[in-house]
């Protein structure tokens, strides 16, 4: 599901943003983008978001902002200027040249500069996470409240769907008796010239009926509905399940409406069906 998260830690010495966004996916992808600073924490925050979220596409920013002030200083970071000046004399020795870096290109070597005094990294450490952990929360919230809408809208298509099987079974059972006579005219029209006894005759009904009920199928969409509810309202994550039950559904609705003979039906089936893909573009978000 969708969320959204934001937090922020203020101290002495920097400002630390953390912002996290998620969207539904099957499986869990964590796509960070971190200052520098703050890469050498990576890991550990891909198990606190691991931890939090099963699955979905977790996009997580941060950034830092130092105060102004001498403890954050640009200074000079000799180690690195003397490696970059010990590649430049091997250039020198094996091309048997005497240029020299300009004060400009040394300016724009990479981490030349460093904070004047660093923050200690476990200090550090502890801050982005504890801010992550806040920005957890806020997605989990907004996750839930996401899922609460989700769930209302399930619930109300839901019963929609029963009312529509309800339908369909008061019609099926008040239409049994002329669906019998209709089917004793067309078996006797079909054989009018061919001497039937009684017993054959109603033989023939009862196998004719037997193809055309639908009744195994409503008891089947019953239990798959029911099933669906329970799933719907469990803790864990069922989303899977909920998926398979409706392909479940599909085919049972399907059924009733390639073996009816009533119109009625055969539109409520249709119904049902308009119903069934509502629900399935929800379940999508929780898969």
């Amino acid at each position: 599901m969708t969320g959204y998260g934001r937090s922020d830690e203020h101290n002495d010495q920097l400002v630390l943003t953390v912002e996290i966004r998620t969207i539904n996916s099957r499986f869990l992808d964590f796509s960070p983008r971190l200052p520098k600073a703050l890469l050498p924490f990576e890991d550990e925050a891909y198990r606190i978001v691991k931890k939090r979220c099963e699955r979905g596409r977790v996009s997580l920013s941060a950034k830092i902002e130092y105060h102004p002030g001498e403890k954050n200083t640009l200074t000079l970071n000799t180690d690195k200027l003397e490696e970059y000046m010990m590649v430049v004399k091997d250039i020198q020795k094996s091309s048997d040249r005497v240029d020299f870096p300009t004060m400009g290109d040394i300016l724009r070597l990479p981490e030349i500069f460093v904070n004047g005094e660093q923050k200690d990294e476990n200090e550090l450490k502890t801050v982005f996470l504890s801010v992550l952990n806040k920005t957890l929360n806020e997605v989990e919230l907004n996750r839930i409240s996401e899922g609460e809408n989700i769930k209302s809208d399930l619930s109300m298509r839901l019963d929609l769907l029963i009312g529509l099987v309800n339908k369909i079974r008061k019609i099926t059972i008040s239409d049994r008796d002329d669906n019998m006579k209709q089917y004793k005219q067309k078996i006797q029209a079909l054989v009018d010239d061919i001497n039937l006894d009684e017993s054959r005759l109603y033989q023939e009904i009862a196998i004719l009926a037997e193809k055309k009920d639908i009744t195994e199928e409503l008891v089947r969409l019953d239990s798959h509905i029911d099933l669906f509810t329970n799933y719907m309202n469990s803790k864990e994550n069922k989303g899977k399940k909920l998926n398979f039950l409706l392909q479940e559904m599909g085919r049972e609705i399907n059924t009733i409406g390639s073996k009816t003979d009533e119109i009625q039906i055969s539109h409520l089936a249709v119904d049902m069906k308009d119903e069934l893909e509502k629900i399935r573009e929800q379940v999508q978000n929780i898969v």
